[in-house]
């Protein structure tokens, strides 16, 4: 059984110095590696406008860390979230969506043009059966009242 793919939105206070916020996310790490995962993905989005005011703050910094591991992983991440003070609001989802591989450009020679590593694979449409034609009912016509001037 593989394990279970998680995705964790964190919006960080915009007056928490960086250092701080990377030293935090060294100790997720650290948390999800305990538990026998590993991080995937960490996506710093910067500095965003929320659409209305967390604790009189109408900024907040984007992080999204991406990352496995075994049962209690999320307790576990969560409970270290709710105890850092420099964090306005988080939320953790089940991750389904297949991640996209890295193209590495240095693995093709300069000048070649990669060969559709962005593009997805066509899908297969589903067979067509095609309606069985059965004539409609025919319905009695009514003779239409006269309209009167």
């Amino acid at each position: 059984m593989t394990p279970k793919r998680y995705e964790t939105a964190i919006l960080f206070d915009p007056e928490l110095p960086e250092d701080a916020r990377k030293e935090f996310l060294g100790k997720l790490s650290g948390i999800v590696s305990a538990y026998k995962g590993e991080v995937l993905k960490t996506d710093d989005w910067g500095n965003r406008k929320l659409a209305y005011p967390i604790r009189k703050k109408s900024n907040a910094f984007y992080t999204f860390l991406l990352y496995t591991g075994n049962r209690g992983v999320v307790e576990e991440v969560e409970r270290n979230i709710k105890i850092f003070e420099g964090i306005l609001r988080h939320l953790t989802t089940l991750h389904t969506a297949e991640l996209k591989p890295k193209v590495e450009a240095a693995a093709s020679p300069a000048g070649d043009v990669p060969a559709d590593s962005g593009t997805p694979a066509p899908e297969t449409p589903a067979p067509e059966t095609p309606a069985p034609e059965t004539p409609a009912p025919e319905t009695p016509q009514t003779p239409a009242a006269p309209a009167e001037a």
